[in-house]
């Protein structure tokens, strides 16, 4: 299971590898290539999704002239100074960003989930995907992070 931290801004860092916003595609390709087998297959010619060590979807990539401008994490395990943003539910995840002095809110960025504005993420549950359940499905982070 793959462990990264939220770099709010930034990006992610997984371990020593670092995926920050306008980092060139090739070199991600590069330096994620080893981590999963799929690495590089999308049905979108901007994005790549990467799976972890059991197949499991992950990561997913997409670029804006070939450069890194969004960060999707579907899988694993996502924190910033200790709180998990994605290995958790919705009511986990208020209560601990309540604790730190965030919130989340409806988003005004997507179509769906809620907005972590001093994190610059958005946070989808399963329910707000068309799920059921309030674990989390999915948090994106990008270099285009705003709230109107």
């Amino acid at each position: 299971m793959e462990q990264c931290e939220l770099v709010p801004g930034r990006g992610i860092r997984c371990g020593k590898t670092e995926i920050f916003f306008g980092m060139p595609r090739a070199r991600l390709r590069q330096e994620l290539d080893h981590k999963a087998p799929n690495a590089g297959e999308s049905m979108w010619d901007d994005e790549d999704e990467y799976t972890d060590g059991d197949g499991a979807e992950w990561l997913r990539l997409r670029f804006l002239d070939d450069k890194l401008c969004d960060i999707e994490v579907l899988g694993g395990k996502l924190a910033h100074e200790g709180i998990e943003l994605l290995d958790t539910d919705m009511p986990a995840l208020r209560n601990a960003l309540k604790a730190s002095g965030m919130a989340l809110e409806k988003t005004e960025w997507l179509t769906e989930g809620h907005d972590c504005i001093d994190l610059q993420i958005v946070v989808a549950s399963r329910e707000d995907t068309g799920d059921a359940g309030e674990e989390i499905a999915w948090v994106i982070t990008s270099s285009d992070f705003r709230v109107e």
